[in-house]
């Protein structure tokens, strides 16, 4: 992803084996689902997820996250985002087409979850960093279509 270096370097703790499966890269551009898990010396570090999440309650109820809208703060900048300690997430109008005429999804949502800085208020400023670039690199990358409400005629 085109994102600045020093945005995520540190989400890295220090180690000597990184591990990347998959890459965002490695799905279709006409997909707007995606995901990455990056691992230090066999350690989960990070997971990145792009999915059609209605809403931020959905993607931590999906996701099965111990948290609440109400207890994130809130990201100014492009994008709708919202951060606590170890997790951020953004979300954007995305119409990509499905089958007969029902959009796959709407709602691009991102989540971020991230195990290293330990330290709460660290991981909230550095994921408060990172994901409005974060949002608009993978934005770039899926093929939304102009957003139009699926209507039911």
């Amino acid at each position: 992803m085109d994102v600045p270096e020093e945005l995520y370097e540190p989400l890295f703790p220090p180690g000597s084996a990184l591990h990347s499966w998959p890459s965002f890269g490695d799905f279709s551009e006409h997909s707007g689902s995606r995901y990455c898990v990056l691992s230090v010396d066999d350690e989960e570090i990070f997971r990145a997820e792009a999915m059609g999440y209605d809403d931020y309650a959905d993607a931590i109820s999906s996701r099965g996250l111990e948290m609440t809208e109400e207890d994130g703060t809130v990201v100014p900048g492009d994008h709708q985002a919202i951060v606590w300690p170890g997790v951020a997430m953004a979300t954007v109008p995305c119409t990509i087409p499905g089958i007969a005429g029902a959009n796959f999804i709407e709602t691009l949502t991102i989540v971020l979850e991230a195990e290293h800085p330990g330290d709460d208020e660290e991981s909230e400023r550095v994921l408060s960093e990172l994901i409005q670039p974060f949002m608009a690199a993978t934005y770039d990358m899926v093929a939304c279509q102009e957003h139009e409400a699926e209507t039911n005629e």
